[in-house]
This record gives structure tokens, sequence and C-alpha cells, in this order.
């Protein structure tokens, strides 16, 4: 082989090689992507929360199924999914009227921190933490992973909620008969 051939063969594979490595997603993105831990995931979600809602800080858009099956487990993506379906039919609201992540339908979001702690082997609940407002807000997260990444199973302000706002609903919408177990008899 000529000195020739061998030079262009070197550059050839070095031109290759910068090819691939510029190909390579870099910066917090794709950080996001590549890193499966709970954490990252609520930091992916959480961050885009960070300021005013009603200027650059607009939050998870859930305005597809797949954003919704993207964020939500299977059981609380169907539910929050056919709550969607439910309004199109007249006199019908939707269950929750503010965004599921932080509870409100307004934010001015700072001092953000959350906290992990690892319930199992695809378990996960995590603490969010944060001034809404100039005032301290707290938002526990539970998480379940679905094949390698995570989703959300249930989400609590204080004393509700995700999954027993529309239990409630339900619950509401039966009969009261059709509860009451001397009706069954």
């Amino acid at each position: 082989m000529s000195v020739r051939t061998l030079s262009r063969r070197c550059a050839v594979l070095t031109a290759v090689l910068v090819a691939a490595a510029l190909a390579l997603p870099v910066g917090p993105a794709a950080a996001r992507e590549t890193d499966t831990s709970a954490k990252s995931f609520l930091s992916g979600i959480y961050q885009s929360y960070v300021g005013n809602s009603t200027q650059a800080a607009k939050g998870v858009a859930l305005d597809s199924p797949e954003a919704v099956k993207r964020y939500f487990s299977h059981g609380l993506a169907s539910v929050i999914l056919e709550d969607g379906d439910a309004v199109a039919r007249p006199g019908v609201g939707l269950v929750l009227g503010s965004d599921p992540f932080v509870g409100r339908d307004a934010w001015d979001i700072a001092d953000l921190k959350i906290d992990v702690k690892e319930a199992g082997p695809a378990k996960a609940v995590g603490t969010v933490s944060f001034s809404n407002f100039g005032k301290p807000e707290s938002v526990t997260v539970e998480l379940m992973k679905v094949g390698t990444a995570w989703r959300v199973s249930e989400i609590k302000w204080g004393p509700l909620t995700l999954r027993g706002l529309y239990k409630t609903k339900w619950q509401a919408s039966r009969p009261q008969a059709a509860l009451d177990p001397a009706a069954m008899k």
C-alpha cells in the first residue's frame, strides 16, 4: 500500500469520525434524553415551569394523546384522556381545571428543588418544592418505570390527589341507587 493511499484512508476515516461526533446530541437537552433517572424525568418536567406562566414558563403542553402518554402511566393517561373526551358532551367540564404538575392555572415559580427517593426497582417518589408567587409549595409525584422510561402514576397537592379527583367525578356520575348495597338485593 502506498503512502498516498494510506493518507487518503486516514483522511476519510478522520472525516467520518468528525461527522459522527458532530451528529451526537450535546447540551442539557441531550442529557435529559440519555439520562433515564427518575430525577431527570421530573427535572425535565418542572424546569419548564420556572418563571411566570403568562410569560416564558408555559409548563408542559398536554395537548395530544401522545403528550399525555409520554408523561403519565397507562392507567392515569387513560383517565385523563377519557376526561378530555367527555368535555365534548354538553354540560360536562374537565375534572382538572388547572395544570396537573403544579395544581394551579397560573404560576410564578422560583427556588425549584427536586428530591427523589427510590421506592422499589420500578417505583420512585419525588418531592418537588418551589415558591409560587413568593409562597412555598410542595407537590408529591409518584413515579413508575415503564420499560426504560419513567411515568407519573399519581400527583398529590396537599390533601388532594389527581386520581382522587377523577374517582370523585366517577362516583358523582353514578346513580346513588347503583351504589346502595340494599338496592342490589
